[in-house]
């Protein structure tokens, strides 16, 4: 089978500065490559070729504009219509796209692998015409963009694949009526790596992994925190990830959820505004605990790793989260978590065991959570043994890549039966009546 993995216009998909997409698209097509002929599309980070091989994989690299190009524009463009984000439209990061199509055409592929972007399949499809396409959505966009747009991105995919039962959940009541399938296809943890793992855990080391952004409620876990220290006061808070606040209009322009819609004061204009929400959040640390708390930002993968495996446990006290890939990569390492009850991180821990769920932008129960972890040890590490089994299980590369594989044949499938019947029609007025769900 030949597929092309198409990235999001703004991932980095080579360590070390992967985004979590970019971590899944690294990670799974390497392991496709051993019995298809895998290729990936991407931009061009500096300093690297045009095309090379990476474990039999094709790395298509495309040089465009700067990501801080169209995340200037978006801010431009939100200001005359705010209802209507620049992401969304299917022009936005057309010299990203131009160059994917014409890649596209040249590499003739039997399944199209598009990373978010559902305004992209149409075009998609109109390049290669025969392949089939996996819509993988790793956020919450169909449930949130426009309908008629999105429902013209569902119709031009043969299968959409959701990161968690959440995401496909919420496309579904949007979209009952298409008859595009509907799969499951989460990130993966990397459990054939942990042997080289040689970090030693720490008592009351607590660890947040991810981007330093508003939605992942690092505001929270810091107002619960000097809960912990009165009972911990050898507790050390690390946060890892890049200062990298979402912008506005990928979350607070999209959202119905008055607690997200609360996340403007950390924008301009808001009253916990202080120039970037790593700076508010420093801000918020008293002085007396400002040794207990380090921001360490971005890392490579496996030093996030590392660092997991040294831990007591990991806490995720997001307000939005479509799946939450530091859960899986943290009890990997047998590290128990703490996580709110949002998006795809319930199912994550009540299918593994691997840690406790709390209220979102609930400061003590957060540090109730967290207490309750660090006061037995024993208990915990029973749970982080329980959740490592789980995962081993449940969220191996290795199997996330079986899965992705076996969607790719039924994507393929599809394509070729609906290509026996009919080409679909992708004009506006056609997308209202869409069938029925397979």
């Amino acid at each position: 089978m030949k597929v092309a993995f198409v990235s999001q216009h703004f991932d980095m998909v080579l360590p070390p500065d992967q985004s979590s997409v970019g971590i899944w698209t690294y990670e799974v097509s390497r392991r496709l490559a051993a019995d298809c002929d895998a290729t990936v599309i991407a931009r061009r980070p500096r300093g690297k070729p045009k095309r090379f091989e990476i474990d039999g994989v094709r790395i298509e690299l495309l040089t465009c504009a700067p990501a801080r190009v169209w995340g200037r524009a978006s801010r431009m463009w939100s200001r005359a219509w705010p209802g209507a984000p620049l992401f969304a439209q299917s022009f936005y990061a057309f010299d990203f796209l131009a160059q994917a199509l014409r890649k596209l055409r040249r590499l003739a592929p039997e399944v199209v692998h598009l990373q978010n972007f559902p305004h992209y399949a149409p075009a998609i499809r109109r390049a290669v015409p025969n392949a089939a396409i996996v819509l993988h959505m790793h956020c919450d966009w169909l449930a949130q963009l426009d309908a008629d747009v999105m429902a013209r991105g569902i119709a031009a995919s043969d299968l959409v694949a959701g990161c968690s039962q959440h995401v496909v959940m919420t496309a579904r009541e949007r979209f009952g009526s298409t008859r595009t399938p509907f799969a499951v296809l989460p990130n993966g943890a990397p459990v054939d790596r942990l042997a080289r793992v040689a970090a030693r855990r720490m008592p009351a080391k607590v660890l947040f992994v991810g981007r330093v952004s508003p939605e992942k409620g690092v505001h929270t876990l810091l107002e619960a925190w000097p809960e912990v220290v009165a009972a911990h006061p050898e507790a050390r808070l690390e946060i890892v990830g890049p200062s990298a606040a979402l912008p506005r209009d990928l979350l607070i322009d999209l959202s119905r959820d008055p607690e997200v819609l609360g996340l403007s004061r950390f924008y301009p204009g808001g009253s916990a505004f202080r120039g970037s929400y790593e700076m508010a959040l420093r801000a918020m640390i008293p002085p007396q605990f400002a040794h207990t708390v380090s921001f360490t930002g971005m890392e490579a993968y496996e030093k996030v790793i590392e660092r997991c495996a040294g831990a007591s446990l990991l806490v995720n006290p997001s307000l939005s989260e479509s799946f939450g890939m530091s859960l899986v990569e943290a009890l990997a390492t047998g590290t128990p978590v703490v996580a709110t009850r949002v998006g795809g991180m319930p199912e994550i821990v009540e299918a593994t065991g691997g840690g406790l769920l709390v209220e979102k932008n609930d400061p003590t129960a957060l540090s109730d959570a967290i207490l309750r972890i660090l006061a037995d040890p024993e208990s915990s590490n029973g749970i982080g043994r329980r959740g490592a089994q789980r995962v081993a299980e449940l969220y191996s590369w290795e199997r996330v890549a079986g899965i992705t594989r076996d969607l790719h044949e039924k994507a393929l499938s599809t394509r070729r039966s609906r290509s026996a019947v009919s080409q679909p029609d992708f004009t506006p007025g056609r997308q209202r009546n869409l069938g029925s769900v397979s």
